[in-house]
């Protein structure tokens, strides 16, 4: 299958993957800035890694300079074995802690099939890169895209800033729009949830005053402050609402009650409801996933607590 590609200017273009199950359509990008300088923000799955070599030569792009990857999830870096062999001169740029989990994949496969279980066999083995191919983005010299470690969604993830765009994979959340016109925002908080640094970075990326943000999941939108300060709100909102049915109830029904609830309570979910069949399966794994990473939290105060 082919990938969309979608043109926001003569530079920026949105990658949309071809969906890898049923409900993933319009839901994993990539990120392509052609211009001055080519690179390749994260690169999704294994299992659309010929995809996207097909949309890039499309785009008319022959040469990266950089290949930029948020986290190491295989949503985002599945695809980087593929994706460097074909580009062998260009560096593959992550955060320090996930150098070797991308030179031997092994650890980091096994953990995404504990996780999505059927999901991840759709996503598709990481195929290993050569360590020298790998280089920490704190580190790099003379590179005009700026990298911001924003942790909380993972510990290794971080956000990039080009000129007036923020790329933002999952620190600003998923945000995407439906073709009912809804907006749709959810947290990307799966275990383990680092809460206080996700605030931080949130915090740390308003300071830069982006002007774009690019989302992983998925699309551009105009006020990138806005719409990370509308994210932090949103944090603190799932945090209470979490809390307080974990407070009311012991049972194991947490995560079906808790998203009753949100659903209710949350106006950046409305887009949930105009949502096919199929998308809807889909985002149930991922608030379950969500939810699961705010309870693990809060119960870790608790434990604290009371040591």
């Amino acid at each position: 299958m082919n990938c969309n590609i979608k043109k926001y200017s003569d530079n920026l273009f949105l990658i949309t993957l071809p969906p890898v199950a049923p409900g993933f359509e319009n839901f994993i990008g990539v990120w392509l800035y052609r211009g001055e300088i080519n690179f390749i923000v994260d690169v999704g799955t294994s299992s659309t890694a010929d995809a996207l070599l097909g949309a890039i030569r499309e785009a008319g792009v022959e040469r990266l300079d950089y290949i930029f990857l948020t986290h190491i999830h295989v949503d985002h870096a599945g695809a980087i074995g593929e994706i460097a062999a074909r580009f062998p001169e260009t560096p593959v740029v992550c955060h320090r802690d996930g150098i070797s989990h991308l030179a031997d994949p092994e650890k980091l496969w096994k953990g995404t099939i504990k996780a999505l279980g059927s999901i991840a066999d759709a996503y598709g083995p990481v195929k290993p890169v050569s360590p020298d191919r790998l280089y920490d983005a704190l580190l790099l010299d003379n590179c005009p895209v700026v990298p911001v470690m924003t942790p909380g969604h993972s510990i290794h993830h971080i956000s990039y800033i080009y000129k007036d765009c923020l790329f933002a994979g999952e620190a600003g959340g998923v945000y995407y729009r439906l073709p009912s016109g809804r907006g749709y925002m959810r947290p990307a908080t799966p275990p383990k949830f680092f809460r206080d640094l996700a605030l931080e970075s949130i915090d740390m990326l308003v300071s830069k005053s982006p002007g774009k943000i690019c989302y992983g999941h998925l699309g551009l939108k105009d006020n990138a402050v806005l719409m990370l300060k509308e994210h932090k709100k949103q944090l603190y909102l799932w945090e209470n609402i979490i809390r307080n049915e974990m407070s009311r109830f012991s049972d194991n029904d947490l995560v079906s009650r808790c998203m009753r609830v949100l659903l209710a309570k949350d106006p950046l979910l409305t887009g949930f409801f105009s949502m096919n069949e199929d998308m809807k399966e889909r985002e149930k794994i991922f608030f379950a996933n969500s939810i699961k990473g705010f309870a693990d939290y809060i119960s870790s105060l608790s434990h604290t607590d009371n040591s």
